[in-house]
């Protein structure tokens, strides 16, 4: 659904509820539907409530932690990590984006010598 509503600015996308809302003018790639439908199928495996309930609270953890809390919740991590990867969402494991918990973001990952 296209609205100025949603997101909220500085996005271009949110998924509620499987429910796409994309700004107008914004180009709906195949990458950007991926990392939509990996978030879908987030939702459907917590049963939507206790995944908005899981993501805000892993945001809550990472706001005082160092770098970009939204993009360091191991939700958004598994998503962007995926999104290139047309087929991911066919052999995905149920509650991948667990191993995006305690994994280091790339950010912070020291270069191995």
């Amino acid at each position: 659904m296209r609205t100025t509503i949603l997101p909220f600015k500085g996005f271009t996308a949110i998924n509620l509820l499987g429910l796409l809302f994309v700004h107008p003018g914004v180009y709906l790639s195949e990458e950007l539907m991926n990392h939509e439908r990996i978030h879908s199928a987030q939702q459907r495996e917590m049963l939507f409530v206790f995944f908005y309930i899981a993501y805000l609270l892993e945001w809550l953890v990472r706001l005082p932690m160092r770098g970009n809390a939204y993009r360091n919740i191991s939700f958004e991590r598994e998503a962007y990590a995926n999104q290139r990867n047309l087929n991911y969402l066919e052999s995905r494991p149920m509650y991948a984006w667990r191993r995006y918990m305690k994994r280091r973001p790339n950010s912070y990952q020291r270069k191995k010598r």
